[in-house]
């Protein structure tokens, strides 16, 4: 972990920089914002959930998971609508029993004896339509990472509350009438900057960018449910057993310029359930036992986490290894991929044609794949392994902030442009290849640089004169 800085992104997640990579894992602006409105909104994820037996997700590059617990969320709020209403249902159910079996007792036309007991059972078990919890999807999710330690400390990073949601709930919505609203929002963010754990002048930089009200209403609805980080560390815990949570592992958490980016709540129950299920040592220690009897059967704060029924509907598998090597191995088709690799110029390998051509084949035919990317590069790359492209656009501000491809062209909601189309096929477009799927970083790049200055293409500086020439010339 000594070659990462962490950060606290603008909506209160934490983010990433990778000094072997010089490079962020997320964008200052809301790594979980991010995480929502390029990958879970845009996947309309609703049209399949509860519709069909299983949904299988592949998360290309896992990270510290966001894109996971992002989808994880967006299930859980979703089938806990779903059953409540089952539940309600259920209820109705046993009240309209009770009435009836009063009401036939009392008008003395039904007695209990041998005779009418059938019958009474019969009347009182008509059945009223319920939702058959049968009907809900089960998840499988690959989560796929070269970098074990990130994966280990995913589900054990803090989610903040922002300063944004702070003055939010403080400042009375009167004053939204009068500048003073305004002085006063500035004034309790940068008192809430006291309280909350920051980056330091990062932070203090984003208080003048985005006071608005609309950004204090994407931070509310984007959350991680507070289910999630117990059902990952399960699984985590189930991957490594006794290997997860080691005494080095926590010796590099609890570093001074660490230790502020972590709950340690989380942190104790994956001791606690390593402990419990694969460290034998711990049954014969007194002290560890009655640390586990108090977890398990006391806490206030796991019997506040009691997500059992939730946690049967995810099948989490990590694969740490070289994503091309692992979906070489991998079976099976999925019906929503996230491929959220650092930048082709940072990780060539996972942008490549012929990567592309095996997310082709792990892709079920109405399944898509979303990538934060907008380049020509990227986009040109799907073209080439006969995939439909698209966009992805945010509602919210009216921009496109990716790129989506999938086998059939009905699921392309915003197709490329004339003008994107055309801008794929200049230099800009040269996609890179890596035929084995082992090439290094250096030869992969090295081979499109050489592609690149000997190809006849139209570079993009030409390529967008001559098309606003075009334009220019028809507006006369």
């Amino acid at each position: 972990m000594r070659d990462y800085e962490f950060y606290y992104t603008q909506d209160g997640s934490v983010g990433l920089y990778s000094y072997a990579d010089d490079d962020v894992y997320h964008s200052k602006f809301g790594a979980l914002t991010e995480a929502w409105e390029k990958f879970i909104l845009p996947a309309h994820i609703e049209k399949k959930l509860n519709q069909q037996p299983e949904i299988r997700v592949l998360d290309v590059c896992y990270g510290i998971g966001y894109n996971t617990k992002a989808l994880m969320s967006f299930i859980i709020n979703s089938d806990e609508k779903f059953l409540k209403q089952k539940n309600i249902f259920q209820k109705i159910k046993i009240v309209l029993k009770k009435i009836l079996k009063t009401f036939l007792y009392r008008l003395n036309i039904v007695s209990i004896d041998n005779n009418n007991a059938k019958w009474l059972n019969k009347v009182l078990s008509i059945p009223i339509e319920t939702i058959n919890e049968d009907n809900i999807s089960s998840i499988k999710i690959d989560c796929l990472d070269i970098n074990e330690e990130l994966v280990k400390i995913s589900p054990l990073l803090k989610t903040i509350v922002t300063p944004q949601e702070i003055f939010t709930n403080v400042v009375p919505p009167i004053f939204e009438c009068f500048e003073t609203y305004w002085k006063i929002k500035k004034f309790l963010a940068k008192i809430s900057l006291n309280f909350a754990p920051k980056n330091k002048k990062e932070i203090r930089e984003l208080l003048e960018l985005k006071f608005n009200k609309d950004y204090d209403e994407i931070a509310k609805e984007y959350k991680i449910h507070k289910y999630v980080n117990y059902i990952l560390i399960d699984s985590l815990v189930d991957h490594y057993k006794q290997n997860y949570i080691t005494k080095e592992f926590k010796k590099n958490i609890k570093e001074k310029s660490k230790k502020k980016f972590f709950n340690f709540s989380l942190v104790n129950y994956a001791q606690f359930k390593q402990n419990f299920r694969y460290n034998l040592l711990t049954r014969f220690n007194l002290f560890a036992f009655l640390h586990n009897i108090y977890y398990d059967h006391l806490s206030i704060r796991y019997k506040k986490s009691r997500f059992k029924p939730f946690s049967k509907l995810f099948k989490l598998n990590f694969y740490i290894n070289d994503a091309r090597k692992t979906i070489l191995n991998i079976k099976g088709e999925y019906d929503f991929i996230f491929l959220d690799a650092f930048t082709y110029s940072k990780a060539p390998e996972l942008w490549s044609v012929e990567f592309m051509a095996e997310l082709y084949k792990h892709l079920s035919q109405d399944g898509i794949i979303m990538t934060y990317s907008n380049s020509a590069l990227v986009r040109n790359t799907f073209l080439e392994n006969n995939f439909y492209v698209g966009k992805i656009l945010d509602e919210k501000t009216g921009k496109f902030i990716g790129t989506v491809a999938a086998k059939e062209k009905l699921l392309i909601e915003y197709p490329l442009s004339s003008y994107e189309i055309g801008l794929c096929a200049t230099k800009a477009g040269i996609p890179y290849h890596d035929p084995n799927l082992n090439f290094d970083k250096k030869e992969i790049l090295k081979r499109r640089e050489h592609e690149f200055n000997t190809s006849e293409l139209i570079s993009s500086s030409m390529y967008m004169k001559i098309r606003k020439s075009r334009s220019n010339q028809n507006e006369e």
